[in-house]
């Protein structure tokens, strides 16, 4: 849980600092993973793992489509999971993205674009309806001002998952 908690952490830190979390840390994290899988469920660990590592991705991928997560946010939810399983990934996914929700909307208030947003996101959706299709979400539409860091919510999760809540 420690080393989990660190490797948030880092990457936390990377994400801020180069919008980019280290495949090198990802990766250093699946085996983590890997070894906790093994350790538990010996050689039947090996599906254990790649399944926890899957899920995430395919739950995901439709967000990662439309940009509204990075692949290093999808990534940290497959490492989450294969280090302390898919029942406990699936509350900080909430927990993170109640997180995400309370930061962007702390966001639009300080930013007083509310309107705009909310606006942008109708037009959105209706495209998406009309034309049946995924497009970019562009989250520039109003500048850079409204990009959040999702590793943050990520790290708030499972805090929150550490926490009991």
């Amino acid at each position: 849980m420690i080393c989990l908690l660190l490797l948030l952490i880092m990457a936390v830190w990377m994400d801020i600092r180069t919008n980019k979390i280290s495949n090198r840390l990802i990766g250093f994290g699946l085996f983590l993973g890997y070894i906790r899988n093994f350790e538990e469920y010996g050689w039947d660990g090996s599906i254990h793992f790649l399944i926890q590592i899957s899920l995430p991705v395919l739950v995901f991928y439709l967000f990662f489509l439309m940009h509204v997560l990075g692949a290093g946010d999808i990534k940290l939810f497959s490492v989450i999971s294969s280090c302390i399983g898919l029942k406990s990934l699936c509350r900080i996914v909430i927990f993170s993205f109640l997180a995400g929700a309370v930061l962007s909307c702390i966001k639009i208030v300080h930013n007083k674009n509310l309107y705009s947003r909310l606006h942008y996101f109708s037009d959105y959706v209706k495209t998406a309806l009309l034309t049946k299709s995924i497009t970019k979400y562009d989250y520039e539409s109003d500048g850079k001002q409204n990009f959040i860091h999702f590793s943050v919510p990520v790290l708030i999760g499972y805090l929150m998952y550490l926490g009991g809540m």
